[in-house]
């Protein structure tokens, strides 16, 4: 079926201008790059074809055009990248935004029902580990050695460099440059992102010795307690999602002083919780309007609340060889207060920005797409 600026193809439609855009040869677009070299703001009209024909799983399309051009596009990756919504949208667009319908906003209850596995490094399905990570927001992957520590994480992206360098020790110790690296309890916080204009990231949390007394980990998952917290405090939830808070981290030993203002709940066009940033220790709001400042600290105390309640958190004793991987825009995560006298606690920190992840997800799904 074909009209004057579109054309069905299997049930979908698919502008003319589109096809002219997203045309595969390869003199519109890299060969092994698959950027785009052609420009469609160089046209000043419409694009029109001369013929369409679909024959051999294929769409073939001459353009009127001087000289005249051929598009060909295999059906199969037409059906992939549909977009019209009308008729249900491709596998592309689909299976990208079903990671985030399979989301499981958990508490401490779902917890007790579906206990969490620690996927053991030498025999786990990578798969298995990944599909948590999307799901929970959080996975564990135990028996790691610490050689192979760098690799993994590696294999996944760039490694983000701290102040810290490439992995960032914590243990405890006089003269600590943060809080983590004292015995202090620390509540449910999300890193680096509160206080500095970081992208989201993948944290990975791996315990090198864990044989003191306390210091149990603690999870929670943001998005869940912003779910409920919408739902019994919409007051409050509107003025954490439209007020920006202001963060902090003071560092002396390198001389940095990071600073950042954002709302603490982040939403999408579509108002769905994208991202929750928090982290009482760096919290100052010194930059609230006067006549705000006690409905914040109001809305700021019972959200805080929220995460320090036992109803949300899940808290486990983790082990030597242990590494922990945490949505660090979604999970918060903490500890309880530890005995730094009675035994090791070290801990070896790093972070991938999350868009390295789902990239590399995303290249082991469409790879297809591309490369014969």
């Amino acid at each position: 079926m074909e009209n004057n600026s579109s054309i069905t193809v299997g049930g979908k439609r698919f502008h003319y201008i589109w096809l002219r855009d997203n045309c595969l040869t390869q003199e519109c677009r890299h060969p092994t790059s698959f950027q785009k070299i052609y420009d469609i703001s160089d046209l000043t009209e419409t694009p029109k074809p001369l013929n369409v024909e679909l024959a051999n799983d294929e769409l073939i399309i001459e353009w009127d055009e001087n000289p005249p051009h051929r598009s060909i596009f295999p059906i199969s990756w037409l059906m992939s990248h549909a977009y019209d919504e009308s008729a249900e949208r491709g596998d592309f667009h689909s299976k990208i935004e079903l990671r985030k319908q399979q989301e499981i906003l958990w508490d401490s209850a779902w917890i007790k029902e579906h206990t969490p596995e620690k996927y053991d490094f030498h025999s786990c399905d990578r798969q298995d580990w990944v599909n948590q990570l999307y799901t929970l927001g959080f996975a564990v992957i135990k028996n790691m050695p610490l050689a192979e520590l760098d690799n993994f994480i590696s294999s996944i992206g760039p490694i983000h460099y701290t102040e810290g360098g490439r992995f960032y020790t914590v243990k405890s110790k006089p003269g600590a440059n943060d809080i983590s690296e004292t015995g202090y309890a620390l509540p449910p916080h999300t890193d680096y992102e509160s206080y500095m204009y970081a992208s989201h990231l993948l944290q990975f949390l791996y315990f090198v010795e864990n044989k003191a007394t306390g210091g149990e980990s603690i999870l929670v998952d943001g998005f869940r307690v912003a779910q409920d917290f919408q739902k019994h405090h919409p007051d409050y939830f509107q003025i954490l999602v439209e007020t920006p808070a202001q963060f902090q981290q003071f560092y002396t030993e390198w001389e940095y002083y990071h600073r950042r203002s954002r709302q603490i709940i982040e939403l999408d066009p579509k108002e769905q919780v994208t991202g929750v940033y928090f982290g009482h220790s760096h919290a100052c709001n010194w930059d609230i309007p006067f006549d705000k400042m006690e409905k914040f600290y109001a809305a700021y105390s019972a959200f805080f609340r929220y995460l320090k309640s036992p109803d949300y958190q899940y808290c486990f004793r983790s082990q030597a060889g242990d590494c922990l991987m945490v949505q660090n825009f979604r999970v918060l995560h903490g500890r309880t207060a530890f005995d730094a006298n009675s035994g090791d606690r070290h801990l070896e920190v790093s972070y991938v920005a999350w868009d390295y992840f789902t990239a590399r997800e995303n290249f082991r799904q469409f790879k297809h797409l591309y490369l014969s």
